[in-house]
C-alpha cells in the first residue's frame, strides 16, 4: 500500500513540474548559439543529434551538462562532417510538398497557355518537345502524358477561365 502511495505521489508532481507553454524553439533560444536547435516541435542537441525533452530546464541541463555531450562537442568541433543537424520526417514532407505544388503550377499553367493558344495537349507528347522542356524548363521532366493533363488539369483549367470570366462581367 506504501508503495502505490509513493508511485502516485512522484507522478504528480513530475506532472506538475512541467513547462507546458515553454516550446522547443524556445529552449533553443536559451542555450548558447550552436548547442540546440528545433524542428517540428521537438527540441535537438546538435552536436548528439538526439531529442532532449524540452518540456523540463533540468532535462536540458542535465544533458548539457553530461560527460558523454561534452565528449561528443568536442569530436563535433573537431571533425565537420559529425555537425549534420538531424530533421524530421514532416520536415522532408514539406519540401516534397514545396516540390509537388511547384509541379503542378507548371503543369497548370502550361495546359492553360495551350488552352489560350489554341494548341493541342497532344501536341505535348512530341518526343522533340519533351526532351526540350527536360532541358530547359525548371521541372520540364515532371510533365505528364496529354492524357493526364486533360484528366487533371484541363478541368481546373475551365473552372479558372470560368470564374475570371464572371470576374469580367461584374
Amino acid at each position: 500500500m506504501k508503495a502505490r502511495s509513493i508511485v502516485h505521489y512522484t507522478q504528480k508532481m513530475d506532472a506538475s513540474k512541467k513547462a507546458k507553454n515553454v516550446s522547443a524553439a524556445d529552449r533553443a533560444k536559451q542555450s548558447p548559439p550552436g548547442v540546440l536547435h528545433s524542428d517540428g516541435g521537438k527540441l535537438f542537441c546538435t552536436s548528439y543529434n538526439i531529442t532532449v525533452d524540452h518540456y523540463r530546464k533540468l532535462s536540458v541541463d542535465r544533458h548539457l551538462d553530461s560527460s558523454i555531450h561534452r565528449k561528443r562537442k568536442v569530436e563535433v568541433q573537431s571533425n565537420a562532417a559529425l555537425s549534420k543537424k538531424q530533421t524530421i520526417v514532416t520536415s522532408l514532407f514539406q519540401k516534397c510538398t514545396e516540390n509537388r505544388e511547384a509541379r503542378n503550377s507548371l503543369n497548370f499553367d502550361l495546359t492553360e497557355a495551350c488552352v489560350c493558344a489554341n494548341i493541342p495537349l497532344e501536341t505535348l507528347d512530341n518526343k522533340k518537345l519533351r526532351d526540350f522542356f527536360r532541358r530547359n524548363v525548371a521541372n520540364g521532366g515532371a510533365i505528364p502524358s496529354s492524357t493526364q493533363l486533360r484528366r487533371e488539369y484541363l478541368p481546373k483549367v475551365a473552372k479558372f477561365q470560368k470564374q475570371e470570366i464572371k470576374e469580367m462581367d461584374c
